[in-house]
């Protein structure tokens, strides 16, 4: 509740500033563009170019614009991996399956940046049958748009999640991703889902599986509140 009034008021504030302003004054705010160049920047997967693009949509006073009348708009934000460096309050409860019981899945993320573009995250969780680690190493291709996880689970299992990054105009990123078919309990698994972004403090992972060549069905959602002050 904090956070959804505390986006309430930044939304109010937002348009209350735009209200004030006059056409003029919007339309003397440039198009945003990407620079050219992919100026390296120490600590981070993204260029100077793209961080700096993000920096100045970030402090346009009015709307973003398409390119739906004359084709000429501002580009989109790129997704920045560092969205998932911090620690995260990980909740949620997953059906019987060959990967494991039924249970509450609680526990903690935390993500921290190796270098470039690379990253590893460490779970600890507890489940009914006990205390669970999933270490997992994720690399993100920029100029693709691609994620890739590789989880090691202490269970028995790993699971190599890729797919691509994709945003929307509301500001949203989300992750769609398949994991590579494994044989758990005599079974032919195969796991898809989405990764949903949904604030700075706040993503869903939306999952789906198949046992045995059988259709894709609901399996659960992990929701993850970021236990940092600052994203």
């Amino acid at each position: 509740m904090r956070n959804a009034a505390l986006s309430v008021c930044l939304l109010l504030t937002f348009a209350a500033a735009v209200a004030a302003q006059t056409p003029r004054e919007l339309e003397a705010e440039p198009v945003v563009k990407l620079q050219a160049g992919e100026t390296e920047v120490a600590g981070q997967c993204l260029t100077e170019q793209e961080l700096d693009l993000i920096a100045r949509l970030d402090a346009l006073r009015r709307p973003t614009l398409g390119v739906e009348g004359d084709g000429e708009g501002d580009d989109p934000a790129p997704f920045d991996p560092h969205y998932f460096v911090g620690s995260w309050e990980v909740e949620g409860v997953l059906p019987d399956s060959p990967l494991a019981e039924s249970s509450e899945f609680v526990g903690t993320e935390t993500v921290r940046h190796v270098e470039g573009c690379a990253y590893a995250s460490t779970i600890e969780a507890a489940t009914l049958d006990g205390d669970v680690t999933v270490e997992s190493i994720l690399v993100y291709d920029r100029r693709m748009k691609y994620l890739v996880r590789l989880e090691e689970d202490s269970r028995g299992f790993e699971l190599l999640k890729v797919g691509r990054v994709g945003g929307d105009p509301g500001g949203y990123f989300s992750h769609h991703w398949e994991a590579a078919p494994i044989t758990r309990r005599g079974s032919r698994v195969r796991l898809a889902g989405r990764t949903f972004m949904l604030s700075p403090f706040h993503y869903d992972v939306r999952m789906r599986m198949s046992v045995d060549g059988g259709p894709f069905v609901n399996f659960g959602t992990l929701r993850l509140r970021r236990l940092d002050d600052e994203p």
